[in-house]
């Protein structure tokens, strides 16, 4: 299906790279050394109705679809890709809870202020022997009369420092069960410990820590769904459309980045953009990442479509944020020493594009879902 952005459209890009440009650009490298709270950061982006993209009107959100919302990512990433990557998180925990889950009215009095922004949110379900690997999970909740006990840990759980709400996935009454629940489970909750925040090479805009339950005790009402996992594997294919649509924004900026430093930089008495081996390197990822995009606005069409996103959704994923790593990667090398200097902004973007590589499901594991689905297509179904 052919797909052809509506002035409308662009002009959501448009206006989210500009004030992405002018608003968070200048401060990402605050964001990344911990100089500023991301608290900040949510402020600005709600205060400008960046929360709630994908939420109804008639619950206060925007009420986008997925195109339209991945074409805001791609466009907020060329200021800063961990502040980017940060607000999807959220949205999508708040969408899902907001539309898809048959909540209590005790969950449904919480939306509002995440809609907003105002409240904050985290998806815990990785945990140390268990990231891709999802049904490996140990964490579990047993419900005693009217409340769930949890206990377990998790690890890597991003926007933990700054969330005020917790999507958490356990098995359901013992480790070894199958089943898995879906839990909201509030910061300040008893026996709920959140850990050192991780310093990473990049992405630190980005609180991420371990977290513990030790006989939490949350109430009945707090569940979410009984269907866990299945629950789980939805959101990461949401993840794989706006991860991507991030990639890509990083992508194009880093080549902006780039052509406008060769341009002032001058050697052998002239700007170094004028070689015309430099301007067929880029003129390589310029094509490439067209390409990327076009494949970010197919595949989040066909999300809007109802149809089967899976498939689609990994190779978004995985050329993506391939690519986003290629063109980072060669454009510091274009900045020479200057692009490696620490608090550069394209080592940033490098930095970011290998974060990228690894969560909501590393390249390899997208690899093996395509390869999957290719092996269907000559072979029985294994049972």
């Amino acid at each position: 299906m052919a797909i052809q952005l509506t002035f409308e459209e662009q002009n959501l890009f448009e206006e989210a790279k500009e004030f992405a440009l002018k608003n968070i650009a200048p401060y990402s490298k605050d964001w990344e050394n911990g100089d500023k709270s991301p608290r900040e950061a949510f402020d600005l982006l709600g205060n400008n109705g960046y929360c709630g993209l994908l939420i109804p009107k008639e619950l206060g959100g925007r009420g986008l679809n997925f195109l339209e919302t991945a074409l805001i990512y791609e466009g907020l990433a060329h200021g800063c890709g961990a502040i980017a990557f940060m607000l999807q998180l959220h949205n999508n925990i708040s969408f899902e809870i907001a539309t898809y889950y048959d909540t209590t009215e005790d969950v449904k009095k919480l939306v509002p202020d995440m809609v907003t922004g105002k409240k904050l949110t985290a998806f815990a379900f990785s945990e140390s022997t268990s990231g891709s690997d999802a049904g490996a999970i140990k964490s579990y909740a047993e419900l005693k009369e009217d409340d769930y006990h949890i206990n377990g840990k998790k690890s890597w759980i991003a926007n933990s420092l700054d969330a005020d709400y917790f999507n958490v996935i356990v098995k359901n009454e013992s480790p070894e069960n199958r089943d898995m629940i879906m839990l909201l489970v509030d910061r300040d909750t008893k026996n709920f410990n959140i850990g050192k925040n991780k310093p990473r090479m990049g992405g630190n805009a980005i609180s991420c820590c371990d977290i513990e339950f030790n006989d939490c005790i949350v109430p009945k009402n707090r569940l979410l769904s009984s269907k866990g996992f299945r629950e789980a594997l939805r959101a990461i294919d949401v993840a794989r459309v706006f991860v991507p649509a991030i990639a890509m924004g990083i992508a194009s900026r880093a080549i902006d980045m780039t052509v406008e430093y060769l341009g002032k930089r001058i050697a052998f008495n002239k700007p170094i953009i004028c070689n015309q081996g430099v301007q067929w390197t880029l003129a390589e990822l310029s094509a490439q990442v067209e390409a990327g995009k076009w494949l970010v606005y197919s595949t989040a069409s066909l999300m809007d479509s109802g149809k089967s996103v899976a498939v689609k959704a990994a190779m978004n994923k995985v050329y993506s944020v391939e690519l986003a790593m290629k063109v980072t990667t060669m454009c510091l090398q274009l900045f020479g020493a200057n692009g490696y200097d620490k608090n550069s902004s394209i080592s940033r973007y490098m930095a970011m594009a290998k974060m990228l590589q690894i969560i909501d499901g590393t390249s390899e594991i997208q690899k093996v879902v395509i390869g999957r689905s290719l092996e269907r297509k000559v072979l029985p179904k294994k049972r």
